[in-house]
């Protein structure tokens, strides 16, 4: 388990990052993405996602248990040793009836001293342990980083194609929807046990594979070729982008008293969040149907459509 902030609206250009290009400057807004999964991958625990409001307009209409990941606050989207306790405490409910060992690195948000846990052992890394060797650090962060930056910029070339004026403007519901699949869909179970064999993690009876940059040849590529086509003046090559200053600060620091009770605050609120974007609109059952429907006919005609995504849009038809 893990922790990483994501700038989940970063332009791949440092023109952004050093003056104003055409009255916009560089997006930081920011999230705290939790990662955990077992050895395989084939436990991978939804997101836990820390944002900064707790309901943030885009919320309005959400049924958020939809979403196949948990919502946590903190005005400053920090993992807090609050938090850490909830999402521990959770784990071990979901854990039940097995026998965990949850390794966690050492950092002064992750308190040792949580009493009553019944399923799952906490194991932390030894102080100052390299990045390269925290199971999570070593890589598996870094492609769900990959992951989500193609998606963002996938959507960010189809805003242009519709005709929308500043389709990098995301705000944080239209994020957890890039955040869930690029954890849930994209990050692949080979890559995932390739890290976790670098980092020994996995039995010695397992044949260590060499990891290299191939593992992200073919999403380099992607996600080069999208940043190609963003036109940007000065880009951000790619280990700029993820590896972007400031992302992962706020992870390490050690936090206040204010903090500390800021967030049982925070997460016991019920006033909206004075956010920059708008609520979404209600859709109607009508609206639903002629959606889908206009989405099979194109799938119908769509060279590259398999009988699995038919199934899939036969069974959001019979939902409706």
């Amino acid at each position: 388990m893990d922790e990483t902030e994501l700038f989940y609206r970063l332009q791949a250009d440092h023109s952004l990052a050093t003056k104003h290009l055409e009255g916009r400057k560089q997006d930081k807004e920011r999230l705290t993405i939790v990662i955990c999964c077992n050895e395989d991958s084939s436990g991978k625990i939804p997101l836990w996602i820390i944002g900064k409001y707790a309901k943030p307009r885009c919320f309005k209409n959400v049924n958020m248990n939809s979403l196949d990941c948990q919502y946590r606050v903190n005005k400053k989207t920090w993992m807090t040793s609050v938090l850490f306790d909830k999402y521990v405490r959770s784990f071990d409910q979901m854990m039940y009836g097995r026998r965990v060992l949850l390794v966690v690195d050492n950092c002064p948000t992750h308190p040792r001293n949580i009493e009553g846990l019944r399923n799952i052992e906490l194991f932390f890394f030894p102080p100052n342990m390299t990045s390269k060797i925290q199971t999570c650090n070593a890589g598996i962060i870094r492609a769900f980083k990959m992951h989500y930056r193609r998606r963002f910029y996938r959507k960010i070339l189809e805003g242009y194609e519709v005709g929308q004026s500043n389709p990098g403007k995301i705000n944080v519901l239209d994020a957890i929807n890039l955040a869930i699949p690029s954890w849930t869909i994209d990050a692949r179970k080979e890559t995932i046990a390739n890290f976790l064999r670098h980092c020994k993690i996995r039995s010695t009876s397992d044949v260590a594979r060499n990891l290299d940059e191939s593992t992200f040849d073919e999403e380099t590529q992607d996600l080069e070729t999208m940043i190609n086509q963003c036109g940007y003046r000065n880009k951000m090559n790619i280990d700029n982008l993820m590896n972007y200053p400031g992302e992962n600060e706020a992870c390490s620091k050690v936090q206040s008293l204010e903090d500390i009770v800021g967030t049982i605050i925070e997460n016991n609120a019920e006033d909206d969040g004075e956010d920059d974007t708008v609520s979404l609109e209600s859709v109607t059952r009508k609206e639903a149907l002629m959606a889908s429907n206009t989405l099979h006919n194109f799938m119908i005609q769509y060279k590259n459509t398999t009988p699995e995504l038919f199934d899939a849009i036969r069974k959001v038809r019979d939902e409706l």
